[in-house]
């Protein structure tokens, strides 16, 4: 998954939920919740950062609706 620069790549699922936008990182098994798309981007990068410890400047997310397949846990994480 790495990209030129040193950048990493993840895919992001996101669906819809009471709280609102769920965003479910598989790679890393976490996911946080915001209020609106216009966060995302933003929200996804800062929780990948706190659990990986990469630079948030160097990380790329693939949001794409979707859910996981089988996906059991809470609505949202965060």
């Amino acid at each position: 998954m790495a990209a030129g620069g040193g950048e990493r790549t993840f895919e992001v699922l996101t669906w819809l939920s009471e709280r609102g936008m769920v965003l479910y990182v598989p790679e890393i098994e976490a996911s946080t919740t915001v209020p609106a798309m216009p966060d995302a981007d933003v929200a996804v990068r800062s929780l990948i950062a706190d659990l990986t410890g990469l630079d948030p400047s160097a990380i790329r997310c693939d949001i794409r609706p979707g859910r996981p397949r089988g996906y059991s846990g809470p609505a949202s994480f965060g």
